[in-house]
C-alpha cells in the first residue's frame, strides 16, 4: 500500500485501492512530525537508539540486572516515583511540552 499526500481539493476524498491518503494536519490543526527531517534533536535520538541497540546483549542485561536488583538506591511511594518521572527528559519523545507524568497517566 502506498502513502500519498492529500491533494488540495477542498476536502474531496480520493478513493484508491492501493493508496492511503495522509492528511497534512491532524485533528488539532497541527502538522504531523516529519520523521525524515534532519535536526540536532534527530541526531541525538538516533545516537540514543544506536547505543541502546549496541548494548542489547545478554552480558549487558545480566550486569545491569545485578546492579539494580539490590534495590538499595532509594525508598519512595509509587506516587513519588511517578512524580520523579517529571525530571526525566526522553529525547525520543516528540511531545516534550507535556510533563512525563502526563504521559504516564495517559497510558496507565
Amino acid at each position: 500500500m502506498a502513502i500519498t499526500k492529500q491533494p488540495e481539493r477542498n476536502n474531496e476524498v480520493v478513493k484508491s485501492s492501493d493508496a492511503f491518503v495522509a492528511p497534512e494536519i491532524n485533528a488539532s490543526g497541527e502538522s504531523f512530525r516529519d520523521y525524515n527531517a534532519e535536526s540536532e534533536r534527530q541526531k541525538g535520538v538516533e545516537e540514543f537508539y544506536r547505543l541502546n541497540h549496541i548494548n542489547q546483549t545478554y552480558d549487558f542485561a545480566k550486569k545491569t540486572r545485578e546492579e539494580y536488583k539490590k534495590l538499595d538506591r532509594v525508598q519512595m511511594s509509587i506516587w513519588e516515583c511517578c512524580e520523579l518521572l517529571n525530571e526525566v527528559v526522553d529525547e525520543s519523545d516528540p511531545d516534550l511540552d507535556e510533563p512525563q507524568i502526563q504521559h504516564l497517566l495517559q497510558t496507565a
